[in-house]
C-alpha cells in the first residue's frame, strides 16, 4: 500500500472542484479558507494561475483575521451549494455542480483535490528573550528542550505521487478483494438522510471514500480475516470472537474518521467524524488521517477501541463490588415492544433514552458501519447479518422516507413508542419509575412523545433539564440550537375512571404557576432561550398529564396546547427580563415582541426559522414571507429573502436560518412611515445618525411616541442585546439624550 512521504505527516485535507461553465476553468469549493483558528491561526490563499488552474497556499496569520491579500477567510468560495469560480468571479449553480458530480456535465466529472497537508515537527523551546532553552538538572542537563509544532503546507509533487499509486494499486487489486467479498460494493438505499450523497452521484457505498482511503480500509479488512482462524484457534470461540469484534470496532473508528463525509474543524485544528451532524450530509472540504506511520490514523483507532473497553471494564470492575454474581446482569437483544423473557411487575426501574422523533435515522446512518461488519463478523454471529442492509421497518422513528409523509411518519413513531412504553409499564412494578432523556425542539416531536406516554398509561410526574452538548458542535454553533436533554421522571397512572378536567378552571392556572416556578429554578442554570421553552414544555405537560383527558368545553385539548400556554409565559418572562420590566408582551405588536425575543436568543446573529415558526405559534400570530411593501396585522410577522433592496420586514432568511435586521438594512420608507414600535425603533436610530437629538424627538413626537415607556424599554433591550459594540454605544447616546 503507498505510504505518505514523511512519517510526521498526520493529515490531509481535501476539496471538491468543479470546472466553470463561464471561463472552463478549475474551480475549488470551499466553504472556508480557514485551517485553523486555535493557537497559531491558518489559512489558505487560492491563487489563480494564468493557465486556469490553481495553487493552494497555506500561509500563518501573524495579525487579523485576514489573508496576505486581504481575503476573507470566512467568506470560502461556495455558500449554498453555489459556487464562484477564482478566475472569472461567477456563480456556478448548484444543479451544474450536481450535475459534475454525478458526472453527467459536458464539462466533465468534479474531483477531490489534495489542498493541504498538515504535519508536526520537532522545535526547541524558546524563551520570553527568544533564546534557546535547556535542561538546568538531571540526567538531560544541558540538553534543549523541544516541542511538538503542528504545521500545515501545500502538497507536493510526492503526495501528488502518493495518491496516484493508491488508485492504481485499488484498481490492480480490485477484483482480488471483490472475490474475498471485501468491497463495499452495495448500492446505497433511499431514505430520510441518504438523498444528500445519491444526489451528487455516490450511489454504491464505496464511493463515500477516496481511492487511498478505500484501499486502507480494504488492506486492514483483509489482514484481519487472515488472522481470524489463528485468532480464534489461539484464544477459543467466545475470546476469539471478543477480540475480532473489538479489532472491527478500531476498523470501524478509522473508517469513520477516513471518508469523503469528514469535516475538518478549524476551531481545534482536527477531523470530525461521518456523523459530526447525524447525517449524510455533503461536505465540500474533508479530511483524511494517514494510515502509515507513528502518527497513523489505524493507530488512533485501535487506542480509541482499547480506551472504550477499558471504561467498559472498569464500570464492570466496579460493579463487582456489589457482590453481584453470574447472571444477576442480563444483557438481550430485540424489540422493546416485546419482551416476553421479563417477567410481569418484575422491574424497578425503567431507564430509556429513546430515539428523538426525526431527529437521528440511526438505522440509515448505521448501514455505513454494517456493511463493513457484516464482512467480518456475518459468520461469527449468526442472524445478525442477514440482510444486506440493516432494518428499517421497525425502528422507533419517525422517517418520512420509510412511512410515506410527515404524517405518517407521526403516526408512525406513536404507534411504536405506545407498544414501547405499553410494555415498559406491563414489566415494572407498582411502585417503580420510568426515566427518560428527550432533546428535540419540535413540538411534534413533544406532542408525539406525551400522547404515547398517556395513551400507554403514564403520568409524567416530574421534568428537568441536563446541559448535554458540545457548544461548538455543529448542531450548536451559531445556532439558537437545544443544548440540553430534558429528563422526564414518569411512574404508572392511576387514573381509574378520571372525569375530564377543565382547561379554564382547573389546568391553565396550574400550568401558568408550574412554568413560572420553573423558569424560577432554571435561572442558576444558565439555559438559553430557547432551552428555557423546552425545559418549560416539560412543565406544563407535567400538568397536563396528571389531569388527563383535558376539556376545553366540548373540545379535547391536546398536548401540543399545553406547550403553547408554556411558551406564552415564556415570552412573557422574556420580555420583561430583557427590558428590566419597562415593557410586557401586551405592550408590543406581534413583530415587535418577536423581534425582541430574537434579540435575546441571538443578538443579530443567525437562529433557526423552526424556532421562530415554534414562538410565532405559541403566540398565536403567522410567519409570512413578505418581499416589498405590506399592511401589518396582528396575526402576522414578515421576513424577506437576504437578496431584496427594499425590505419593510424586521427578519431576513437565508436558508433555514433567520436574522433579524439592522435599521440601516430596512427599506427607509418603513422607517419613515412606521406600522410597529420595532418600526419606530429602527426609525429612530436612523434619524438619530441623520440629524442628531433634536431631530429623533421630532420623529417621535410625529408618530405619537414621544413618552413611551414601551418605547424606551425597547431601546434598552437593543442596547443590552444587539452585541454590536458601536450600535450598543449608538443606543445608550440616544437613550441618554432622551
Amino acid at each position: 500500500m503507498a505510504k505518505c512521504n514523511s512519517e510526521d505527516i498526520v493529515d490531509f485535507l481535501y476539496c471538491r472542484q468543479v470546472t466553470c461553465p463561464h471561463c472552463a476553468g478549475d474551480a475549488p469549493l470551499l466553504n472556508s479558507l480557514w485551517l485553523s483558528k486555535e493557537g497559531n491561526k491558518w489559512g489558505v490563499a487560492i491563487k489563480p494561475q494564468p493557465d486556469k488552474t490553481v495553487h493552494f497556499e497555506p500561509f500563518e496569520i501573524t495579525a487579523g483575521n485576514r489573508g496576505p491579500n486581504g481575503e476573507d477567510l470566512d467568506a470560502g468560495t461556495v455558500t449554498n451549494a453555489v459556487g464562484q469560480c477564482v478566475h472569472c468571479h461567477q456563480a456556478i449553480s448548484g444543479d451544474e455542480i450536481k450535475s459534475q458530480a454525478r458526472g453527467e456535465s459536458e464539462l466533465g466529472k468534479w474531483k477531490d483535490v489534495l489542498y493541504c497537508v498538515v504535519g508536526i515537527r520537532i522545535e526547541p523551546k524558546l524563551d520570553k528573550h527568544g533564546k534557546v532553552q535547556r535542561f538546568a538538572s538531571g540526567e538531560r542537563k544541558g540538553e534543549i528542550k523541544t516541542g511538538k509544532v503542528r504545521y500545515f503546507r501545500a502538497a507536493n509533487q510526492k503526495d501528488l505521487e502518493a495518491l496516484h499509486a493508491a488508485e492504481q494499486e485499488l484498481e490492480e487489486r480490485r477484483l482480488e478483494f471483490e472475490m474475498k467479498g471485501l468491497m463495499p460494493n452495495g448500492l446505497i438505499p433511499p431514505g430520510s438522510k441518504t438523498s444528500e450523497p445519491l444526489r451528487y452521484g455516490m450511489n454504491c457505498w464505496e464511493d463515500l471514500f477516496t481511492p487511498r482511503q478505500l484501499l486502507g480500509h480494504l488492506s486492514v479488512m483483509e489482514a484481519l480475516q487472515e488472522a481470524k482462524p489463528e485468532i480464534l484457534s489461539e484464544f477459543g470461540e467466545d475470546k476469539g470472537r471478543a477480540l475480532i469484534t473489538y479489532l472491527q470496532f478500531a476498523i470501524d473508528k478509522i473508517v469513520d474518521y477516513n471518508s469523503r463525509q469528514t469535516r475538518w474543524i478549524s476551531q481545534r485544528g482536527t477531523i470530525s467524524g461521518t456523523f459530526s451532524r447525524h447525517d449524510f450530509s455533503l461536505k465540500w472540504t474533508f479530511g483524511e488521517m494517514v494510515y502509515a506511520g507513528p502518527s497513523s490514523g489505524f493507530r488512533w483507532g485501535l487506542s480509541q477501541a482499547m480506551a472504550a473497553y477499558k471504561g467498559i471494564e472498569e464500570l464492570v470492575e466496579e460493579r463487582g463490588k456489589l457482590d453481584l454474581k453470574e447472571n444477576d446482569i442480563t444483557q438481550t437483544q430485540g424489540s422493546a415492544t416485546e419482551m416476553p423473557d421479563v417477567a410481569d411487575n418484575s422491574v424497578d426501574a425503567v431507564v430509556m433514552d429513546p430515539p428523538y422523533y426525526d431527529n437521528v435515522q440511526y438505522s440509515e446512518l448505521s448501514d455505513f458501519y454494517y456493511v463493513w461488519q457484516k464482512k467480518t463478523l456475518g459468520d461469527l454471529y449468526p442472524g445478525w447479518f442477514d440482510h444486506e442492509v440493516t432494518d428499517k421497518a421497525l425502528e422507533a422513528v419517525a422517517n418520512p422516507a420509510r412511512d410515506g409523509s410527515a404524517k405518517g411518519a407521526k403516526a408512525r413513531y406513536e404507534e411504536l413508542m405506545q407498544g414501547i412504553f405499553a410494555e415498559s409499564k406491563r414489566v415494572l412494578k407498582p411502585d417503580g419509575i420510568m426515566t427518560l432523556m428527550f432533546t428535540h425542539k419540535s413540538s411534534d416531536a413533544w406532542e408525539t412523545l406525551t400522547n404515547s406516554l398517556i395513551q400507554s398509561g403514564w403520568d409524567i410526574t416530574a421534568t428537568y433539564p441536563v446541559d448535554s452538548e458540545f457548544g461548538a458542535s455543529t448542531h450548536q454553533l451559531n445556532l439558537a440550537a437545544a443544548a440540553s436533554t430534558i429528563f422526564i421522571a414518569c411512574r404508572p397512572a392511576d387514573r381509574g375512571n378520571r372525569e375530564p378536567s377543565s382547561w379554564a378552571y382547573e389546568v391553565k392556572g396550574k400550568l401558568e404557576a408550574a412554568v413560572r416556578e420553573g423558569l424560577g429554578e432554571f435561572e442558576r442554570l444558565k439555559l438559553n432561550p430557547v432551552d428555557r421553552m423546552i425545559a418549560s414544555w416539560g412543565r406544563a405537560l407535567r400538568v397536563y398529564s396528571a389531569h388527563w383527558p383535558v376539556q376545553d368545553g366540548d373540545d379535547e385539548v391536546p398536548p401540543t396546547r399545553a406547550m403553547q400556554e408554556a411558551a406564552r409565559v415564556v415570552a412573557e418572562e422574556e420580555v420583561s427580563r430583557l427590558s428590566g420590566g419597562l415593557v410586557t408582551v401586551d405592550d408590543l405588536d406581534a413583530e415587535s415582541r418577536l423581534a425582541v425575543i430574537a434579540l435575546g436568543i441571538n443578538g443579530l446573529g443567525d437562529f433557526a426559522f423552526d424556532d421562530a415558526l415554534q414562538m410565532s405559534r405559541s403566540l398565536n400570530f403567522r410567519l409570512q414571507n413578505r418581499n416589498g411593501n405590506y399592511r401589518v396585522s396582528d396575526d402576522m410577522v414578515a421576513y424577506a429573502n437576504v437578496g431584496e433592496d427594499e425590505r419593510a420586514a424586521p427578519l431576513a432568511i437565508k436558508g433555514n436560518k433567520l436574522r433579524l435586521l439592522k435599521p440601516e438594512e430596512r427599506a427607509s420608507a418603513r422607517l419613515e412611515n412606521p406600522q410597529t414600535l420595532w418600526d419606530v425603533l429602527g426609525g429612530l436610530i436612523m434619524t438619530h445618525r441623520e440629524g442628531g437629538i433634536v431631530a429623533a424627538r421630532n420623529y417621535l413626537s410625529e408618530h405619537g411616541k414621544r413618552d413611551s415607556d414601551a418605547l424606551r424599554g425597547l431601546l434598552k433591550v437593543w442596547a443590552k442585546e444587539c452585541r454590536d459594540d458601536e450600535l450598543k454605544r449608538e443606543a445608550q447616546l440616544i437613550d441618554y439624550e432622551l
